[in-house]
């Protein structure tokens, strides 16, 4: 017999199970997932000159170009997630406060009662933005991609797939063994459907720079380091959307410079806001900042393949010579908090709420690395991203401190490129960087820290066979108990590591003009640029 899956069953990140196919009840014994049919329809009477002029372009500003335009590339990260996230679509996703996982490109699914098969009942008449249909094939060619291209980082996501049939009404994804967070993993940027054809036409390198999706945008012109531009998929499946005709990302890769282009009005929206901008922003009548609901926090990532980190005696005495409440205070102000777990507190029960913040301690610092030997100020780089206030603060406070705790700290700043380059090498020292959930599981931050063939351990060049085990079983635990202590106890071990160290967390900073509505990002930084508009 096999269970069905309503919409209605709810992923509680913060108090309840993440991972539907294993707790999502009802009075009975079968669960159910559907797009409602039933509507209602208003009908009103409204004066066309009474509705406002919409804009037909919104421009978003951010630092930093994408590397690439495919969701299984080498090197994907926010620049890359925020754009395929209008391109591509999966056959599952989240609501709007990301605690729910939603049909999509599936209407409805039914999951076997052993936990190994999934068939998902596919939206009629879907078509890919150049007009062609989606065919099974699509499918099956996508989810295979998604687990064995070599080159993509996020592989991970799709390793439990053991087999894939479809037709071009139905998607049987079958799993080698019970894996907890697939639907959740399904929601996942990567795990969506391209073509096939196009593909086989054009080849691996052109396909990574010029996307074909069934989303409701399609990429018009990329200008490298520049802008990229998309407009509206005449073939989506969701009559009246998008609601604006294009959307511009364009390149500022300064943050006082986006606030100036925002305030002449030459940019409608500008993500990831330093804190210390919002009372600026606020103050111009003209403008508006919301700051949404987030699982980000930043991270220190120390390469442990290279002196001085790989020597656990020195990580551990630097944890003494951060001052966490300082840098979450001057950084974030009242939008956030120092952190000690690798997992969000957004994520509830799978959060280890048992380790706390390491209070600053030079002397003892300094002692420590004294009894390990060391006599002299231990030097070492941060490599930072250049133009980002945020990170530059980070830096020079952690320089501050950590100064005064027994070492010698540069600042590195460095373009997005060269520093990917960098600790994707792993020939860094130092660098900070940023995690935001990509699902509602906290398989895919653990996955990411702990295992070494996708990315190194997070670029810290840390093997730990046992530990990758552990986050590897924890997937496949069934009982929701077990599972929240094995996560606890793969916090605990990575907090002891010390190779990557949590700093603090914060809100997701928006500002725009006030004439753009329908602006909404998700706590996982879903971010939907079809309910956007502008009016003139």
């Amino acid at each position: 017999m096999k269970r069905t899956l309503t919409k209605s069953c709810t992923v509680l990140v913060l108090a309840s199970v993440l991972f539907v196919f294993a707790s999502c009840s009802g009075k009975d014994e079968t669960n159910t997932a559907s797009i409602p049919t039933n509507k209602t329809t208003v009908s009103t009477a409204v004066d066309a000159k009474q509705l406002p002029e919409l804009a037909n372009q919104i421009i978003i500003g951010r630092l930093g170009d994408s590397a690439y335009l495919d969701p299984n590339a080498p090197t994907v990260g926010g620049s890359e997630v925020t754009v395929t996230q209008q391109i591509y679509e999966g056959l599952v996703t989240v609501n709007d406060d990301g605690t729910t996982i939603i049909p999509n490109l599936a209407t409805d699914w039914t999951i076997s009662d052993d936990g190994l098969t999934y068939t998902f009942n596919l939206k009629p008449n879907v078509k890919f933005s150049d007009g062609t249909p989606v065919t099974g094939a699509d499918w099956i060619w996508s989810f295979l991609r998604a687990r064995d291209l070599k080159t993509s980082s996020y592989r991970f996501i799709a390793e439990e797939i053991k087999d894939v049939q479809a037709t071009d009404s139905q998607v049987i994804v079958t799993l080698s063994y019970p894996w907890a967070p697939f639907l959740a993993d399904l929601c996942c940027f990567n795990m969506v459907v391209g073509s096939k054809s196009y593909f086989d036409k054009v080849g691996e390198s052109a396909y990574q720079q010029n996307p074909l999706g069934t989303g409701p945008y399609r990429l018009k012109e990329w200008k490298k380091e520049n802008y990229i531009l998309l407009e509206a998929n005449p073939y989506y499946h969701e009559e009246g959307l998008p609601k604006t005709k294009e959307i511009k990302f364009s390149v500022i890769p300064d943050d006082n410079t986006r606030l100036m282009q925002l305030q002449a009005g030459q940019i409608d929206i500008a993500n990831d806001i330093p804190f210390t901008l919002i009372n600026p922003i606020r103050a111009d009548k003209k403008l508006a900042v919301e700051i949404f609901p987030s699982t980000q926090i930043r991270y220190l990532i120390l390469n442990t393949t290279l002196a001085p980190f790989n020597d656990p005696k020195v990580r551990e005495a630097l944890s003494y010579g951060i001052n966490k409440k300082e840098i979450s205070d001057l950084v974030a102000g009242e939008y956030g908090a120092p952190v000690a777990a690798l997992v969000s507190e957004s994520e509830g029960k799978w959060h280890n709420s048992d380790l706390k913040v390491i209070e600053y301690n030079a002397d003892k610092a300094k002692k420590m690395l004294s009894d390990a030997g060391y006599t002299a100020p231990i030097p070492f780089t941060i490599s930072v991203y250049s133009g980002s206030a945020i990170y530059e603060q980070v830096a020079t406070l952690l320089k501050s401190e950590l100064d005064k705790a027994g070492f010698a700290v540069t600042i590195e700043t460095l373009e997005r490129a060269s520093i990917s380059q960098k600790y994707t090498t792993l020939s860094h020292q130092a660098t900070i960087l940023q995690w935001v959930d990509d699902i509602t599981d906290p398989s895919g931050i653990t996955g990411w820290t702990v295992d070494y063939d996708q990315c190194d351990a997070w670029y810290t060049g840390l093997k730990d066979q046992e530990l990758e085990d552990l986050n590897k079983a924890a997937s496949q635990e069934l009982n929701e108990s077990k599972r929240v202590e094995m996560y606890h106890e793969i916090q605990k071990q990575i907090y002891d590591n010390a190779n990557v160290i949590p700093l603090f967390r914060n809100g997701f900073a928006y500002a725009y003009s006030k004439n753009i509505s329908g602006l909404h990002v998700s706590p996982f930084s879903v971010f939907f640029a079809k309910n956007i508009t502008k009016t003139k």
